[in-house]
């Protein structure tokens, strides 16, 4: 594709909603980052796409991309920023946009919300195949666009924890119970989080799962969680 490292892998496949691109093209210096904008065409799995198969260009760019592409096209014009375009076979949707983020060293996946999905959803999906992936897997941010305007930004694979505020908190207060004890003086905050992880890891497979993922469950559902902020990385 010819474009540099870093560069913003943007997933399109409706070209009446289109108002995310038109977004990040406005915001983003193109001289210094490129744009790649991508479709991903579907096929059951007994379709392969191995060296042995040749597919012919009509295969993949049917009259759907030719339109799709077409108002992709008329919206990068309007903003005046160059982009490339690239149609990814593939058998999911998900795969087919993080492989091809991976392939070309992207660092930021955006994409518009479903209408079948929520945020959280897409998100986790796109997660579950980012663990997929063959290693070296990259860092990548998953920005998805609402058409109010909110964008939900995750970050995919291991990554440093949103804590709300009472979290911090707690984890204090535990911390200053541990460190009452002499012989725990030189104890850190997040030994604190490294012990508290490898009790529920132990717990989890244990007796206790059942009544710890109801527990989770309820702590997913109160409020502080709905009211955080759009940034919400995730897996």
């Amino acid at each position: 594709m010819g474009v540099r490292t870093g560069n913003i892998l943007v997933a399109v496949r409706d070209p009446r909603n289109l108002h995310y691109l038109r977004r990040l093209l406005a915001s983003t210096d193109t001289s210094k980052q490129d744009v790649v904008v991508m479709s991903a065409r579907l096929y059951h799995r007994e379709h392969t796409f191995g060296s042995s198969n040749v597919v012919d260009a009509d295969q993949i760019f049917d009259h759907y991309e030719q339109e799709l592409f077409t108002a992709v096209v008329a919206v990068a014009e309007k903003e005046g920023k160059p982009m490339s375009l690239l149609v990814v076979p593939g058998t999911d949707v998900f795969e087919a946009i993080v492989v091809t983020a991976q392939r070309l060293d992207a660092s930021r996946i955006v994409c518009g919300r479903s209408n079948k999905l929520t945020a959280d959803q897409q998100a986790k999906l796109a997660g579950d195949a980012w663990e997929r992936l063959p290693e070296p897997r990259p860092r990548l941010t998953l920005a998805i666009y609402e058409p109010d305007g909110t964008v939900h930004e995750y970050l995919l694979g291991p990554h440093t924890p949103r804590l709300r505020p009472q979290d911090v908190a707690l984890m204090h207060q535990v911390w200053l119970d541990v460190t009452k004890d002499p012989r725990l003086a030189a104890a850190h905050h997040y030994h604190i989080v490294a012990l508290a992880l490898q009790e529920l890891q132990r717990e989890l497979h244990g007796s206790r799962r059942e009544e710890l993922l109801r527990q989770l469950e309820k702590e997913i559902q109160k409020p502080d969680d709905k009211s955080s902020s759009p940034s919400k990385p995730t897996n």
